[in-house]
């Protein structure tokens, strides 16, 4: 007599079970990335305020900390803009005026 045996489903035919939260988050990373390709590149064109020279634009001129102990640090921060139509080149260190009231 010889013993009939029945064919056993092979483990490779069976899909992990990371596979499919895999694909999930990969679609998800795509879709993610294509929007931030899309909105990221809708930029306002630049119009030079001044043609033929560089120009800086700062948008403080002035800042008011109160009053501050001797010795202790503070920070400020300006924003410098080029508003003219060629590369503004800033040399050295900017001029800092530091008033000490009564």
């Amino acid at each position: 007599m010889s013993k009939s045996k029945k064919p056993q489903p092979t483990k490779s035919s069976q899909r992990p079970t990371w596979l499919l939260p895999a694909v999930i988050v990969g679609a998800i990373v795509v879709v993610l990335a294509i929007v931030a390709a899309m909105t990221g590149s809708r930029r306002e064109p630049f119009e030079p305020e001044v043609a033929g020279a560089p120009r800086a634009e700062v948008d403080q001129t002035s800042i008011d900390h109160g009053a501050v102990r001797f010795e202790q640090p503070v920070e400020s921060v300006f924003r410098v803009r080029n508003v003219g139509d060629q590369p503004l080149t800033i040399l050295g260190e900017p001029r800092v005026e530091l008033l000490q009231g009564c």
